[in-house]
């Protein structure tokens, strides 16, 4: 472990600059600690300091300034999709400025709040997130169904979203996949004869007198149910490392 969180010696000869001093290891380390623990990074640097020298003694550590700029640059490596191929995607608001919802009800409005979205998969069988992007507050959930299908390593067989997802280019990128689309279109949704997974959901819904009762029947008849899993996971991230981001940068 001592030698993974000790500085790298080498870079890559076909990049210049000065060679690279800290691990990945190291800065993955030191922002999973200040994320967990909700830390200013001049805070970090003092707290991984008089902390991890203590358990890791002559470890050089960097600078605040040096950690913020290197966690810009960190790409986590996906985890692979289980063997039952289902992915189910949703969408969150992740605020980044302004002041929180109980002074803006008891003294109104004085600062503009900014939120971004943040677009996850997880693996239904083992509710880990295996694709996420983060995007402005206004691209829709559709539009970022590509981005996530592209991160997921291995065969995808199914993908369970909300209405959200009922349009043609978000079919069409799970079709692309060879996957199945379990995606439950709106009350007012017309049958056009394609035969095609959204004609089908609308006969079966209809079939079942397309009323609340009926859409929920459906949804435990097919396993769209099972949808609420990626809500318990956007749950669980929230009540972790709160609803805002630190950073005011998307990418």
């Amino acid at each position: 472990m001592i030698k993974e969180l000790k500085t790298s010696a080498t870079r890559a000869k076909a990049k210049a600059g000065r060679p690279q001093e800290f691990s990945n290891r190291l800065i993955e380390l030191l922002a999973t600690i200040k994320v967990h623990f909700k830390m200013a990074y001049r805070f970090l640097e003092g707290f991984a300091k008089s902390f991890l020298i203590k358990f890791f003694p002559g470890l050089k550590l960097p600078t605040y300034s040096l950690i913020c700029k290197r966690v810009a640059t960190i790409e986590l490596s996906s985890l692979p999709l289980s063997k039952g191929g289902t992915i189910v995607l949703d969408s969150t608001g992740m605020k980044v400025t302004g002041e929180g919802e109980w002074k803006v009800k008891i003294h109104g409005r004085g600062r503009p709040r900014k939120w971004v979205k943040v677009h996850i998969g997880i693996d239904i069988e083992s509710q880990k997130i295996v694709a996420e992007v983060v995007t402005d507050s206004s691209i829709g959930d559709s539009k970022m169904t590509k981005p996530l299908l592209d991160q997921v390593s291995g065969k995808i067989k199914k993908v369970i979203a909300d209405g959200g997802y009922d349009r043609s280019e978000a079919r069409e990128e799970i079709r692309k996949k060879k996957a199945q689309a379990l995606i439950p279109p709106p009350k007012n949704a017309k049958y056009r004869g394609s035969k095609n997974e959204r004609d089908k959901a609308i006969l079966e819904i209809h079939g079942l007198g397309n009323s609340r009762e009926g859409r929920s029947l459906w949804g435990k008849l097919t396993g769209y149910n099972r949808r609420v899993l990626v809500e318990a996971a956007i749950s669980r991230l929230k009540c972790l490392f709160g609803d805002r981001f630190c950073s005011k940068s998307i990418g």
